[in-house]
C-alpha cells in the first residue's frame, strides 16, 4: 500500500504524489508502468456487473477510434450524472498518457477534478485498478506563485502526470512558464466544453493547437446556436441515458405569474408543497432555489424561505463567509437542510443527489448551463429518491424563452420533462395527444413534435376504406426509412434517408445524405387522401400502392380552396391557352393581373395557378393554387395544423355549390393611373410595418430648429384633393406641415408646400421627408357615393366594389342624448386639463367600460384612438381591447353632413393595423406615456399605469388571445337623419372591419 502526499506551492497551489514503502517519489516511468500491468478494463453490461458503464466504455472506445487516424481536437457528448469524469480518468490511465492538463471552468469544480484525478475516481471501486497501481502525480494550480517560488512551480510542472487548471490561470503564467507547460503537455482535456468560444478559454486552445485535444460537455449547444468547434466522435443524447436509467424523468410545474411582486412567493409556494408532498412518501428531498445575483439570493432567503424553518433553510454564495458555507454545504449533504438558496455555485461540479426540487426564480445566461442544471435534479440515486421537479415562472418572458430552447435544440427534453400544470396552453396538450397517438414502436431518432413543415397539399380521391400501409415498402427503401403511424388521426409520416451524388464533382464514391420527407392523411370522412411530399413522383407511387385506384384531383375545382377568402389580391396569375398555340402559358404579375383575370373569364385561357393574399375567419393569410392539384400556402407548421387545414380544404373542393369563376371575379387587382380617382380621399396611412414601429432610432427632424421628435409622435391626416394634387398634413405633436403628392403620366412624386423643412433619420441615414415618402409611399382611400373604395398607393390603385343587398345593421348605431353630459358637441379633446364638457371628456367617463384594467388617453398626432381601453380575463386568457375614436361636430347641431363622417372612418379603418400587433400596441402605448410624463409632467391614463402594461406585453408573449373591438363617437351626426351616402360611408367602413379581421364597430352618434 503506497501512500499518498501533498505539498503546497505558493498560496494553495497542491501537488499530489505517492511515495513508497521508504517515503521516495515514485518516477514517471514507474507510475506509467503501474497503469500498464495493473489496469483492467471491465464493463457494467448487466446489473450483477462492476465496470465502465456504456456511455463511459462507448466514449473510451470514440476517443481510441479517433485517434487511430486524427489528432484533431475531438467533442464527446456524455449528459451530467453518465460519469464524464470517469471516462476522462479511464482514458488517461488505459492510453497511458504522460502528462494530461484538465481545464474546468470554476473553483470549485478545479479542486473536485484535482481530488478524483489523484486517485482515479471510482475506478478503484469498480476493481479496474488495485493497490499495486501508483495514483498519477497530480498537480492543482489556482493561484499565481512570487518569483522566488517560480522554480518551484516548474518542477511541479515537469512532475506531474496531471495538471488541474482554469483558463484565467493557465493565461496568467508568465511566458517563460507558459512555454515549458505547452513543450511538456501531451493531452489537454476541456471540461464542460461549451464554455471553448469565450476569449479565455479560445486563448488557451490556441496555445495547446499542436497538441491531442478533448472537449467534454454535456451538450454540443452553445446559446448563441453555435456548436462547439471539434468534431462530435461521440454523443450519448438525454433519451438514451433516461432509457438506461441514469435519468428520471423531470416533473415541470410551470406558473404563469405576470405580476413579479408575487411571482417569487409564488414559486416557492409550489416548491415547498411539493416538498412537503415528496418527504411524506419517504423521499430524502432538497429544494434547491436559484437566483442570478448575491443580492437576489439574500433579498430571497430573507423575505421568503427564512420563514420555513422546520426544513432548516440556508442560503450558499460566495459572500458568505467560508466557514458558514461549509457547514451548509454539510447541512445539505446530511439531510438536515431541506431549502438552500444559491447563485451559480450549483451550475458545474457539484454532486448531491438529494437536490431533486428546482425552483428558477432567475434566467439562466445560456442553454447549456440550463441543461446541466436541470440534469443535475434528473439523476438516479439512491433508493430514497423520486423524479425532479422544476417548478419556474414562464410568464416571465426569458425563462420561457429558456424552456422553449430545450425543447428546440436538444429534443431529449420531451422525454425528461412532465408537464404538471393547470395553465397548460390548450394548443400543447393538443400537439401532445396528437404526437401521443402514434404508435410507439415506430418512434427511433425524431421527435414529431419537432417536425414543422410546409402548408401543401395535393388530393386523390379514394372510395375504399381500406389501407395497405405495409405497401410503402414496395416504394421507399425500409433500411433507410423511419415510418411513424397513427392509426386514430389517419396520419402516415415516412422519413427516408437518400444518398445524391454532388454536383460538383462525378466521381462515384463522393455522394450527400439528405431526407425525403412524405406525410399523408387519409379523410375517410370525405374519401380524400392528402399528400404532402418532397419528391413528387415517389409521393405519387406511395399513394398508389397504399391505396390502390385513387384519382389525383386536378383541374378548376381546385380554386374552390379560395372560397371565403375576403379581399383576396392576387400577386401572380398563369394562365394556359385552350387550346395550345403558340403561347401556350403565360403568367401575369402586379398591374397585369386584371388583363389576365379578365381573358380567364372571358376567353379560351383556363387558370394554371395563382398566388395570393387575402383575409379569412379574422386572420391575414396567403394561399396558392394548381389545376394539376396542389394547394399551399407560405406557411409552416405543426403536422397537427396541416391535418386540420387538409379537412377544411378538402370540404371545399368537394362543394359543388362554389363557382370558381365567381371567385376570381371578386379578386383585387391593382392597376396603374395617371391621375386620382374621382370620389373623397377620407384615409391615409403609412406601410403597416412604419406605422406599428416603435423604433427609437428612427427620427423626424425640423432643420430650421434643430430640433428632434419620435418616429411615433408623426401623423398623416386629412386627406384632399386640390386642383387634380392630393395634399394632406403631418402632424408632428400640435405643429402642422403640408405636404402634396402628385400622379404623372410617367410616375409620382411627393412635395412639402408648407411649414419648415422635415428630414427623417433611420440609423446613420438622414433623408428630406419627401425622398423618405416616395421610398415608403402612403396608401390613400377614396369613397365614391355607390359605396365603392378606391386605393391608390405610389400611382397604382386597387378597386374594391360594395358587396350588394348588405344593409347597415341598425344595432351598430347608439343613440346619446350628449346634452345630459354637458357636452359641447364641437369640441373633440379634453387636453391635459380634462375639459368636462369635451366628447372625449362624456366618453371616458358614461360610455366606455370602466371595469377595465386600463383606460388611456391617447389624443394627440400619431394616437392609436383618442381612447384604448384594455380588459383583462385571466381565466379565459383573454385580452379585450376596444378603441374609440371620437370626433367634433361641424357644426353645433347633429345633422347629416357626410363630411363629419369621412375622417373619423379613416381613423377606425387605419387603426386595424394593431389588431396583429398587440405587444406593439403595448410597447406605443408605453412609449407615447414617457413622453408625456416627460414633456408635460402628465400621465395618459385615466386608469391603469406602466406597470399593467408591462404585465400585459407578458401575457401577449404567454399566449393570451387579444380581441379588438372599434367604436366611432360623433355627435355631430344624427341618426334619425342620416343620408344614403352616410350610410355608405359607415357600411363601407363596417364592411372593410369585418371583412380583414372580423372586428365589431358600433357608431355612438345624436338622435
Amino acid at each position: 500500500m503506497y501512500s499518498r502526499k501533498i505539498s503546497i506551492i505558493g498560496n494553495g497551489n497542491k501537488l499530489s504524489f505517492t511515495v513508497d514503502n521508504n517515503g521516495e517519489k515514485f518516477q514517471l516511468q514507474e507510475i506509467i508502468h503501474s497503469w500498464r500491468d495493473f489496469y483492467s478494463e471491465k464493463v457494467e453490461r448487466t446489473k450483477d456487473e462492476k465496470g465502465l458503464r456504456l456511455p463511459q466504455f462507448g466514449a473510451l472506445s470514440a476517443i481510441r477510434a479517433h485517434w487511430a487516424t486524427s489528432d484533431a481536437p475531438a467533442t464527446i457528448v456524455l449528459p451530467t450524472g453518465t460519469g464524464k469524469t470517469e471516462t476522462m480518468y479511464t482514458t488517461i490511465i488505459s492510453e497511458r498518457i504522460k502528462s494530461t492538463l484538465i481545464i474546468v471552468p470554476s473553483n470549485l469544480l478545479r479542486e473536485q477534478i484535482f481530488e478524483g484525478a489523484s486517485k482515479f475516481g471510482i475506478l478503484g471501486k469498480l476493481g479496474m485498478i488495485d493497490d499495486n497501481v501508483i495514483s498519477p502525480t497530480t498537480f492543482l494550480y489556482k493561484s499565481k506563485v512570487k518569483e522566488d517560488k517560480e522554480d518551484e512551480l516548474i518542477s511541479a510542472i515537469f512532475e506531474a502526470n496531471i495538471i488541474v487548471s482554469t483558463p484565467k490561470m493557465i493565461n496568467k503564467l508568465p511566458s517563460t512558464i507558459l512555454e515549458k507547460l505547452i513543450k511538456k503537455i501531451d493531452v489537454v482535456i476541456f471540461d464542460e466544453a461549451h464554455h471553448i468560444v469565450a476569449p479565455e478559454w479560445a486563448i488557451v486552445r490556441e496555445y495547446f493547437k499542436e497538441k491531442k485535444i478533448l472537449q467534454f460537455t454535456a451538450t454540443p449547444f452553445r446559446n448563441d446556436g453555435k456548436k462547439i468547434d471539434g468534431k462530435i466522435i461521440f454523443n450519448y443524447g438525454l433519451g438514451l441515458a433516461q432509457r438506461a436509467g441514469y435519468f428520471k424523468s423531470i416533473d415541470f410545474y410551470p406558473i404563469q405569474e405576470f405580476d413579479e411582486n408575487k411571482s417569487d412567493e409564488e414559486i416557492a409556494k409550489i416548491a415547498v408543497n411539493l416538498l412537503e408532498a415528496d418527504l411524506e412518501q419517504g423521499f430524502e428531498h432538497v429544494i434547491l432555489a436559484r437566483v442570478q445575483t448575491r443580492k437576489r439570493a439574500n433579498e430571497l432567503f430573507d423575505q421568503i424561505y427564512s420563514k420555513y424553518t422546520n426544513y432548516n433553510p440556508v442560503i450558499v454564495h460566495a459572500g458568505i463567509p467560508k466557514a458558514e458555507r461549509d457547514l451548509s454545504m454539510k447541512q445539505i449533504k446530511d439531510g438536515i437542510a431541506k431549502i438552500v438558496v444559491c447563485v451559480d455555485m450549483f451550475g458545474e461540479g457539484i454532486d448531491i443527489p438529494s437536490l431533486k426540487i428546482a425552483a428558477i426564480h432567475d434566467k439562466y445566461k445560456s442553454l447549456p448551463i440550463t441543461l446541466q442544471f436541470i440534469g443535475r435534479f434528473a439523476r438516479t440515486g439512491s433508493k430514497n429518491l423520486g423524479n425532479a421537479k422544476l417548478v419556474t415562472n414562464v410568464a416571465m418572458d426569458d425563462l420561457k424563452d429558456s424552456i422553449e430552447e430545450l425543447y428546440r435544440q436538444d429534443s431529449d427534453w420531451n422525454r425528461l420533462l412532465n408537464v404538471h400544470s393547470a395553465n397548460a396552453i390548450n394548443e400543447e396538450e393538443n400537439l401532445e395527444d396528437f404526437i401521443g397517438n402514434f404508435e410507439k414502436s415506430h418512434v427511433q431518432e425524431v421527435d414529431l413534435s419537432q417536425i414543422k413543415m410546409k402548408i401543401s397539399t395535393r388530393m386523390f380521391r379514394y372510395r375504399s376504406k381500406k389501407i395497405y400501409i405495409d405497401n410503402w415498402t414496395n416504394v421507399l427503401d425500409p433500411t433507410r426509412t423511419q415510418v411513424f403511424i397513427n392509426e386514430v388521426d389517419d396520419v402516415y409520416i415516412f422519413i427516408e434517408e437518400v444518398e445524391n451524388k454532388v454536383v460538383w464533382s462525378d466521381q462515384k464514391d463522393i455522394v450527400q445524405y439528405d431526407y425525403e420527407f412524405y406525410v399523408v392523411y387519409f379523410d375517410k370522412e370525405n374519401g380524400l387522401v392528402h399528400l404532402n411530399d418532397s419528391d413528387v413522383s415517389k409521393g405519387n407511387k406511395l399513394i398508389e400502392k397504399i391505396f390502390p385506384d385513387a384519382s389525383a384531383v386536378k383541374g378548376d375545382t381546385i380554386y374552390r380552396s379560395l372560397d371565403g377568402i375576403n379581399r383576396l389580391m392576387l400577386g401572380t396569375l398563369g394562365l394556359k391557352q385552350q387550346p395550345s398555340g403558340r403561347i401556350s402559358f403565360r403568367m401575369f404579375a402586379g398591374t397585369d393581373i386584371k388583363a389576365g383575370i379578365s381573358e380567364a373569364t372571358s376567353s379560351g385561357a383556363v387558370k394554371s395557378n395563382l398566388f395570393g393574399y387575402g383575409f379569412k375567419d379574422g386572420q391575414k393569410i396567403s394561399i396558392g393554387c394548381s389545376y394539376k392539384g396542389k394547394v399551399w400556402m407560405r406557411w409552416v407548421e405543426r403536422v397537427n395544423f396541416w391535418r386540420k387545414w387538409c379537412k377544411n380544404v378538402g370540404e371545399k373542393i368537394l362543394n359543388d355549390t362554389i363557382s370558381t369563376n365567381h371567385i376570381l371575379s371578386n379578386t383585387l387587382t391593382l392597376e396603374e393611373i395617371k391621375e386620382f380617382p374621382v370620389g373623397v380621399p377620407y384615409k391615409i396611412i403609412l406601410p403597416e410595418t412604419i406605422e406599428i414601429a416603435n423604433s427609437l432610432s428612427k427620427k423626424i427632424i425640423l432643420s430650421k430648429e434643430n430640433r428632434e421628435y419620435q418616429f411615433f409622435q408623426m401623423e398623416l391626416r386629412k386627406p384632399a384633393i386640390v386642383n387634380g394634387v392630393l395634399q394632406f398634413e403631418i402632424a408632428l405633436n400640435e405643429r402642422i406641415f403640408i405636404f402634396e403628392q402628385q400622379i404623372h403620366a410617367t410616375g409620382y412624386k411627393f412635395k412639402q408646400i408648407e411649414g419648415d423643412e422635415l428630414k427623417v433619420v433611420s440609423g446613420k441615414k438622414t433623408i428630406m421627408m419627401t425622398d423618405y415618402l416616395y421610398e415608403n409611399s402612403p396608401e390613400i382611400s377614396f369613397v365614391q357615393e355607390n359605396g365603392t373604395v378606391a386605393v391608390v398607393q405610389e400611382n397604382l390603385m386597387t378597386v374594391i366594389t360594395p358587396k350588394r343587398d348588405i344593409e347597415l345593421p341598425s344595432d351598430r348605431l347608439e343613440k346619446v342624448d350628449w346634452s345630459i353630459y354637458g357636452v359641447n358637441i364641437k369640441v373633440e379633446s379634453q387636453g391635459r386639463a380634462r375639459k368636462k364638457d369635451s366628447i372625449q371628456y362624456a366618453t371616458i367617463h358614461n360610455l366606455v367600460d370602466l371595469t377595465a384594467d386600463i383606460v388611456f388617453d391617447d389624443d394627440g398626432a400619431g394616437e392609436i384612438a383618442d381612447i384604448v381601453t384594455i380588459k383583462i380575463n385571466e381565466e379565459a386568457k383573454k385580452i379585450e381591447i376596444h378603441f374609440y375614436h371620437c370626433k367634433y361636430s361641424s357644426e353645433a347641431q347633429p345633422g347629416a353632413r357626410v363630411s363629419d363622417l369621412y375622417e373619423v372612418c379613416g381613423q377606425t379603418e387605419k387603426s386595424i393595423i394593431w389588431n396583429d400587433n398587440a405587444i406593439e400596441l403595448i410597447q406605443r402605448m408605453i412609449e407615447r406615456e414617457k413622453v408625456r410624463v416627460k414633456d408635460y409632467n402628465d400621465t395618459r391614463f385615466e386608469k391603469g399605469g406602466l406597470e399593467t402594461l408591462f404585465t400585459l406585453k407578458k401575457m401577449v408573449k404567454a399566449g393570451f388571445e387579444t380581441n379588438l373591438s372599434i367604436s366611432i363617437v360623433q355627435p355631430g351626426v344624427s341618426v334619425s337623419k342620416m343620408s344614403d351616402s352616410m350610410k355608405q360611408v359607415i357600411l363601407a367602413t363596417d364592411t372593410y372591419l369585418k371583412e380583414t379581421y372580423a372586428i365589431p364597430l358600433t357608431c355612438y352618434f345624436s338622435h
